[in-house]
């Protein structure tokens, strides 16, 4: 059985970035997840996301991505599919998931990965709160449900 993770990303600090996290505390919250599946608050921490690739087979990161469309758009990209364009949100002093990815692409760690996003309407970085916007809020149950198709897709199971 495949080992899979599902971590949420971003900074909780800064409004709708912190949206890949507060994600992830809603799932494990939520729902019972088969022993094959984690989920794990990645918050900030940059380069230490490669220690996920290194320890499950299938993995499914949640975090904001800018391309440049409406905030709430939702994406789910095969990480091999990503487009060019987009642009992972990340705080000022971390490294964002495209960096991670590329690193792992050259250490040849690249595991089967899934990344779904969406469009921020408010990162405040000289504005500090913890709170979504209320558009966030609302989309989060179309996301969850995505992280959860995927999850069964992988070959794990909740309750």
């Amino acid at each position: 059985m495949s080992s899979i993770a599902v971590v949420g990303l971003g900074n909780t600090l800064l409004g709708d970035e912190g949206f890949g996290v507060h994600l992830a505390n809603d799932l494990k919250a939520k729902y019972t997840f088969s022993d094959n599946v984690k989920i794990l608050d990645g918050g900030t921490i940059g380069f230490l996301l490669i220690e996920h690739f290194l320890e499950n087979d299938k993995l499914i990161f949640v975090d904001c991505i800018r391309a440049d469309n409406e905030p709430g758009s939702i994406y789910k990209f095969n990480v091999k599919q990503l487009p060019p364009h987009i642009t992972f949100v990340s705080s000022i002093h971390e490294i964002g998931l495209g960096d991670i990815l590329g690193h792992v692409a050259l250490m040849g760690l690249e595991k089967e990965t899934v990344v779904i996003g969406i469009e921020p309407l408010s990162v405040c970085p000289n504005d500090l709160t913890t709170t979504l916007t209320p558009l966030m809020n609302e989309k989060m149950p179309k996301v969850e449900q995505l992280i959860l198709e995927q999850i069964k897709e992988f070959g794990g199971s909740y309750a």
